[in-house]
Parts: C-alpha cells; sequence; structure tokens
C-alpha cells in the first residue's frame, strides 16, 4: 500500500497540467507567519491642516483570525480581533463598540494578512518595486472597500511598512519596530473583557 502511495505521489508532481502553480512572494511571506509583534509608529497627513498627525502603539497577531492593534499616544485606543468579533476600545470616552468580523472583513486593511483565504481571492497583487531598502507590493481589491488600495515594504522576508491609501492624497502610513516573527503569543491576550461602566454599542 505505502508504494501505491508513493507512486500516485510521484505521478501528480511529474505529468504535465498536474504541476502546482508558483506561489506568489508575498503569498509565501504569509503562509510562513504564525504570529507577528512589533511596535508601530503610524503618520497620516492631515490634508486640511498641513501637519502630520503621528501615532505609536503595539501590534501582535496570531494568524489565522486574531489581531490586537493598541494606541498608545497621543490616545488610548485598542482594536482587537478575537476572530469571531471586532471589538473596539475607546478608552478617554469609556466607550466598545462591537460588530462581527463576517460583516466587515473585507474592510479591515490587514485581512489579507490575518485570514486564510489566499490574497489573490480579494486582492490583485502587483509589484511597487524598491525605495528605501524594501521590496514593495500593491494590494488592489477586487471589490468594494473603504481604501482604495495598500501597500506592504518586506525586507529579508519580514513585513517593515505597511500604506493605506484611502485617495492619493488620504495615506496612512504605518512602520512597524522591534519585530518579532513567530515567537509565541498567548491567545488570551486575544481576549476582549468589556470594562465597567463602558457604554457599549453593539451586540455581543
Amino acid at each position: 500500500m505505502k508504494k501505491i502511495v508513493y507512486a500516485l505521489s510521484f505521478v501528480g508532481l511529474v505529468l504535465p497540467g498536474l504541476v502546482a502553480a508558483e506561489v506568489h512572494p508575498l503569498q509565501q511571506l504569509v503562509n510562513q507567519l504564525k504570529t507577528f509583534s512589533a511596535d508601530f509608529v503610524q503618520e497620516r497627513e492631515e490634508e486640511y491642516f498641513f501637519r502630520i498627525e503621528r501615532s505609536t502603539g503595539t501590534f501582535d497577531l496570531m494568524r489565522p483570525g486574531m489581531m490586537r492593534w493598541d494606541y498608545q499616544s497621543p490616545e488610548q485606543q485598542h482594536i482587537l480581533v478575537d476572530g469571531i468579533r471586532l471589538w473596539v476600545h475607546d478608552v478617554e470616552l469609556n466607550q466598545v463598540s462591537v460588530r462581527p468580523v463576517a460583516e466587515i472583513q473585507n474592510d479591515i486593511p490587514l485581512a489579507w494578512l490575518l485570514f486564510e483565504e489566499p490574497i489573490e481571492q480579494a486582492y490583485r497583487i502587483v509589484s511597487a518595486g524598491n525605495r528605501a531598502g524594501l521590496t514593495w507590493y500593491n494590494l488592489r481589491p477586487r471589490g468594494n472597500t473603504f481604501f482604495q488600495s495598500i501597500e506592504i515594504g518586506i525586507k529579508d522576508g519580514v513585513m517593515q511598512q505597511v500604506w493605506m491609501y484611502q485617495s492619493a492624497d488620504n495615506v496612512t502610513k504605518v512602520r512597524f519596530e522591534n519585530i518579532q516573527v513567530n515567537q509565541p503569543i498567548s491567545p488570551q491576550a486575544f481576549r476582549f473583557s468589556v470594562p465597567n461602566n463602558a457604554d457599549l454599542f453593539g451586540e455581543m
């Protein structure tokens, strides 16, 4: 029986038309990623005020389906995906909103990284050349989303930057620092508890 299995495996490798299609380098990066943790610096140019809005915080991801994006300054805000729901906690206002991920998955800018569906199922991947020592890829949504495109900058097989374009003049740029890839993260990091006395919008 083992010989039959081995023979069938070999035939599957060599018969014309059965050779697996080449996997895009960006898809390879995602396939190999289990966890990702980093500090981040986020910048967005405020078009009407001619200034840069700058935020910092930490980011943790565990594939598939769990993400934590914690803004620490200038204001605290927590965005968490627990695999089923997306939670947003505004600390200053003591407000929490929650929505099923299935309703908004296409509008999550890192959905291409977070979930198991092939990237090219929802995006066209376009090579965007090299700049600032990084290799860039542009993701163009196949469906309607609130952003026009996303650019990912990679170095040595690790995601270093993500730029999110809502328009040509409205770009949010995220730079990652102190990156750790495929290091253990406790699943408890992606559990959210509604704070006492917080206003809750949405159904749990």
